[in-house]
């Protein structure tokens, strides 16, 4: 994953679907998309939502892919009540401080860096005073860790795909994921996958039954 910074917003996007992302714009026809989707070595994306923060102002912009539509919420941008600690430690040589909230239905612990003085962080998370350099949940469902951090030259722009989004609440979004889910195999039938094929995209569905955000209000 990667977290783009600016001055007032960010945008939170896997690294894949960021170079697709940045890869087609270079194209100048549709035959060029074409052969580049048709390619074997085309980056599968597995994380297709993107977080924008502040954007628009005091809102977070949530943007996912449900075959095949793509969708578009908006949330406020002060969704967590922190509770700092005096803890303190050190991670990829920065001084960092504890502090803990509950979201989603989870118990959630993040480590910040005062030193990196941007209020951000990996998905939604954000209003410290320093960056939060690693964040988990208590049961190690989720974590998200810094690697590293770099001034990009040239700059890239935060901007948000141009696409006819539906444009939907948060609950809306997760009903119409829950349906989408709960209908697979109809969906894969009407994809022209054989029986063997709907078993198996149904399978992988359930798997996926720990969302980040168990509780979705």
């Amino acid at each position: 994953m990667l977290l783009f910074l600016a001055n007032n917003t960010s945008k939170f996007v896997s690294r894949d679907g960021f170079i697709n992302d940045t890869t087609m714009r270079s194209f100048t026809s549709n035959e060029q998309t074409i052969k580049f989707l048709q390619d074997p070595q085309y980056p599968k994306v597995s994380i297709q939502y993107q977080i924008y923060k502040n954007f628009p102002a005091g809102k977070i912009t949530f943007t996912d892919h449900i075959p095949s539509n793509a969708y578009k919420f908006e949330e406020k941008l002060d969704l967590f009540t922190w509770i700092l600690t005096n803890d303190t430690s050190t991670l990829n040589g920065y001084k960092v401080q504890k502090a803990t909230c509950e979201f989603g239905g989870r118990s959630w612990i993040a480590w910040f860096a005062p030193a990196l003085p941007y209020s951000d962080g990996p998905y939604k998370f954000n209003g410290l005073p320093g960056l939060i350099v690693k964040i988990h949940d208590i049961r190690n469902h989720y974590v998200f860790e810094f690697l590293n951090i770099e001034k990009l030259d040239p700059e890239v722009m935060i901007d948000m795909k141009a696409t006819d989004y539906i444009v939907t609440t948060k609950q809306g979004f997760f009903k119409a994921q829950d349906y989408f889910r709960e209908d697979i195999i109809n969906r894969a039938k009407e994809a022209g996958m054989d029986n063997n094929s709907q078993q198996v995209a149904a399978k992988n569905m359930a798997l996926r039954n720990n969302p980040i955000e168990l509780i979705r209000k």
